[in-house]
């Protein structure tokens, strides 16, 4: 029964998954795994080994079937894989939008566990690529965009390595803090990286940025049409004198309504 339902929910059979997840004896984190065999000894497709129903209809981009498992309580949302990877993470990686920005929204998703060689949900959309995730994740205050994996590699160290030169200006635009130059276990920094690559504009940005910080930031900002310090200062602004306003009508006309209501009491 339990392999069936990881079947279903591999192959995206939303119907036969309702239908099993309605029978309370079933475990719903039972570990399936889905094999190639290159020959009888050699098996492929590791992302497969051992994986939850969640964590496999995640992996394909089953949407109906995630909202499904997400609203039954017996499913283990955070169970990772044989590798550590956990279903936040595999979505991040395959670029499954949608599911990101569903799993984000629920507050017991684990959003920045790492695999076993340190590599973060974070990490993995930066090395992949996937800008749009990457701009949903640095939205993010709980995301740690930072965090280094065992190599002592960063997101943005990888995303130089990978050449990902839009990442790298977000990264760099952001007002989070980030450690540009971080060097990893074997004392490169990302702009080490990105010269042995030969990604000159890489290069040129970061030293830019090393130079001065704030001005590339400003400068990126604008090119990114991302909001900029007055952006913010005139949105409080408005906000703080709608609300106040409001605040004083309110009292104003609480207070005449006292004071009509005695005066006619009165007369």
């Amino acid at each position: 029964m339990e392999e069936q339902l990881w079947k279903a929910c591999a192959n995206g059979k939303v119907e036969e998954v309702i239908k099993l997840l309605q029978n309370a004896q079933i475990n719903t984190n039972w570990q399936g795994s889905e094999y190639s065999y290159l020959t009888s000894l050699y098996i492929v497709n590791y992302s497969d080994y051992l994986s939850t129903p969640f964590y496999i209809a995640c992996e394909k981009g089953h949407i109906e079937i995630v909202k499904l498992l997400l609203n039954d309580r017996r499913v283990d949302i955070n169970q990772a894989n044989q590798n550590n990877a956990t279903s936040f993470y595999i979505v991040c990686e395959k670029g499954h939008i949608e599911i990101v920005k569903l799993l984000l929204n629920d507050k017991r998703v684990d959003i920045n566990k790492a695999k076993w060689k340190g590599e973060t949900p974070f990490y993995i959309a930066c090395e992949k690529g996937h800008i749009e995730i990457v701009k949903l994740l640095l939205n993010d205050q709980r995301v740690d965009i930072d965090q280094a994996n065992k190599n002592l590699r960063t997101p943005f160290y990888v995303a130089c390595q990978q050449g990902h030169i839009e990442i790298v200006k977000y990264l760099l635009a952001g007002r989070r803090k980030i450690d540009i130059n971080k060097r990893d276990k074997d004392g490169k920094t990302a702009i080490d990286i990105a010269r042995e690559r030969g990604k000159t504009n890489l290069v040129e940005f970061i030293e830019l940025s090393q130079k001065n910080q704030s001005e590339t930031r400003s400068k990126l900002r604008k090119e990114l049409d991302l909001p900029g310090f007055f952006f913010f200062f005139f949105f409080f602004f408005f906000f703080f004198l709608f609300f106040f306003l409001y605040f004083f009508f309110f009292l104003f006309f609480f207070v005449s309504s006292i004071y009509m209501k005695i005066y006619f009491e009165s007369n």
